[in-house]
Parts: C-alpha cells; sequence; structure tokens
C-alpha cells in the first residue's frame, strides 16, 4: 500500500502566486492523491480517464460550496478544498485518511501564501 505522498507544493514566492495558480496546483494535488487512492483500491485507471475524473471531482466540489473555478479567490480556495476534502473523506473512508491529510496540508501551505483580498 503506498503511503508516501508524490505531490509537493511548489515553494512559489508569495508575489508570484496566484489564486489561479493554487487552483491549478490543486487539480495537480488531486491527480497524486487520486492515483494513491487507486492503488489503496487496486484500480488502475488511464492517464487520460484519471484526469477527467480529477477534474469533474474537483470542478464539482467549486459548484457544490458555490464557488467560481474560472476566477478562484483565496477565500473559495479555502472554503472548495474543505469541500474537496469533505468529498474525499465520504468516498475513501479510513483507508484515505492519511494520504488526504498530507495532501490537504500541501495545498494549504500554496492557500495560505495568498494575500487576504
Amino acid at each position: 500500500m503506498l503511503m508516501t505522498v508524490d505531490y509537493k507544493a511548489p515553494n512559489i514566492a508569495r508575489e508570484k502566486l496566484s489564486p489561479t495558480l493554487v487552483r491549478d496546483e490543486l487539480l495537480k494535488c488531486f491527480e497524486c492523491a487520486n492515483k494513491q487512492f487507486m492503488e489503496v483500491l487496486i484500480h488502475p485507471d488511464s492517464d487520460q480517464a484519471h484526469k477527467a475524473h480529477v477534474k469533474q471531482f474537483v470542478t464539482g466540489s467549486f459548484k457544490t460550496c458555490g464557488v467560481s473555478f474560472e476566477k478562484p479567490t483565496k477565500k473559495g480556495l479555502v472554503k472548495a478544498l474543505k469541500q474537496c476534502k469533505t468529498n474525499a473523506e465520504s468516498m475513501m473512508g479510513p483507508p484515505g485518511a492519511k494520504i488526504i491529510k498530507a495532501h490537504y496540508a500541501e495545498m494549504m501551505t500554496l492557500v495560505n501564501k495568498l494575500p487576504d483580498k
């Protein structure tokens, strides 16, 4: 069972960080986490199908909590990340807890660097 975190939030200077860049990193983070989930569940997925599934999951989470995926804000990203975390926990249960916690922490390192506009 793979329990390492392959996704590592990039070390980007605060002044170069934007909500859109964080949103894009969220997709990368969930792609990595989803691959780990599939390994836990022993359910391989093609790369194209995998990316489509992740984008649908993330955009659906944004929509559920009323946050714009196209024009994210720091406040919206915090809300959407919590929704993504909740949805992932519901889907994965205890087997995915460590993966979810680790990836959520990585994403929050980026979100916390964003200015509070």
